[in-house]
């Protein structure tokens, strides 16, 4: 008898059973993970519902999706899936509500629109789109403040207190405060894997050497 092949989720690596229509630890539906079912799909990092990979928003939540290429060249490019590879460490913003954005080797705007409806108009206003970009790179993350076509936010962007405005983007390491607009309602935190935080750890005490 022929072994059935397992389904493994790219978010947490846990092995599926091929008819399970949610991954059984983290809840991600497994619909579009069978063999070539995640090349034309891009995954939301705000709500992790699936959209056609030529969309430049999620058709779930609203999200934008970060094209840098088109952002600083003005030029369209084809954009890839927002599948991760198996060497991207998982990890998250998380919101001043609770909420997440999850972080993978796919760059994501942090924006207006990713914070909650009820804060005050004027608080949420002081939010540029595409406030932020986060990227990836060779195993770790890393911040810059964008705003409209990466020439920098209206308000600013602080990094555990201080301002990164037209500044060259900041390596992230677990737990940092990134405040947006000068409003400390408007403050994320940042929540890295145990891998990456080793890493880290390891690069900086060899700079200190």
């Amino acid at each position: 008898m022929a072994k059935q092949v397992k389904v493994l989720c790219w978010a947490c690596d846990t092995e599926n059973d091929p008819g399970e229509a949610t991954c059984r630890r983290c809840g991600l539906s497994l619909g579009d993970m069978e063999p070539g079912g995640l090349e034309n799909k891009v995954i939301c990092p705000r709500c992790q519902n699936t959209s056609n990979a030529g969309s430049f928003f999620c058709y779930t939540c609203g999200k934008y999706f970060a094209d840098v290429e088109e952002a600083k060249t003005g030029r369209k490019s084809k954009r890839k899936s927002g599948t991760p590879p198996a060497s991207a460490p998982k990890a998250k913003v998380i919101m001043p509500g609770g909420a997440e954005i999850t972080l993978t080797s796919a760059p994501v705007f942090i924006e207006r629109s990713d914070f909650d409806s009820t804060l005050p108009h004027d608080i949420l206003m002081a939010v540029s789109r595409q406030h932020v970009l986060v990227t990836y790179d060779r195993g770790r993350y890393y911040i810059e403040d964008y705003g409209r076509d990466g020439k920098g936010s209206t308000n600013h962007t602080k990094l555990n207190g201080v301002d990164i405005y037209h500044k060259k983007r900041k390596a992230l390491k677990d737990g940092d405060k990134i405040e947006l607009a000068g409003q400390p309602e408007l403050t994320m935190t940042v929540s890295l894997p145990e891998t990456q935080n080793r890493e880290n750890a390891g690069e900086t005490i060899g700079n200190r050497l």
